[in-house]
């Protein structure tokens, strides 16, 4: 995990939203802080939307179906059992959900609300360039700050 510090992270969470962001640090239980975050969920609206659609399909209650009328799941769900596991073509969603994006910037997020977490894009910055010394970086004190004179 330390290995992922600076990366940008979509993180799916236990309600279905989903952050992306810059990982500065973690803990034990995996608690995240993250920096210029982006949250996006679906909104209620497109959510009932989805579900009625999904209902008027027959969808959702395909399996109950396949119970009742003592057939095999994979007849009731018109599954193609010689279909190859790996197809080249996915088929596109008959409907596309509407989402809500806002930006939060620096969030912790709690470990326990984290279902996935998966990589977008590596560290913006390479660490050579990004610790180099130069104008703005900190030195160390040449004598100690209980050593200097103190101004009367």
């Amino acid at each position: 995990m330390s290995d992922l510090i600076n990366y940008r992270l979509r993180i799916l969470t236990v309600d279905n939203r989903t952050y992306v962001g810059s990982l500065l640090s973690f803990d034990k239980h995996l608690n995240l802080v993250l920096s210029d975050t982006e949250e996006s969920r679906i909104t209620k609206k497109s959510w009932i939307e989805m579900k009625n659609k999904s209902q008027k399909e027959g969808n959702t209650n395909s399996l109950a179906l396949a119970q009742t009328q003592a057939l095999a799941p994979a007849q009731a769900l018109n599954l193609n059992l010689n279909a190859p596991l790996f197809p080249t073509e996915t088929e596109k969603p008959k409907f596309k959900p509407n989402l809500t994006r806002r930006h939060l910037g620096l969030i912790i997020l709690r470990g326990e609300q984290i279902v996935s977490l998966s990589i977008e894009t590596g560290p913006l910055t390479d660490i050579k360039t990004r610790v180099s010394t130069g104008k703005g970086t900190s030195r160390p004190l040449k004598q100690p700050v209980s050593k200097l004179k103190k101004l009367a």
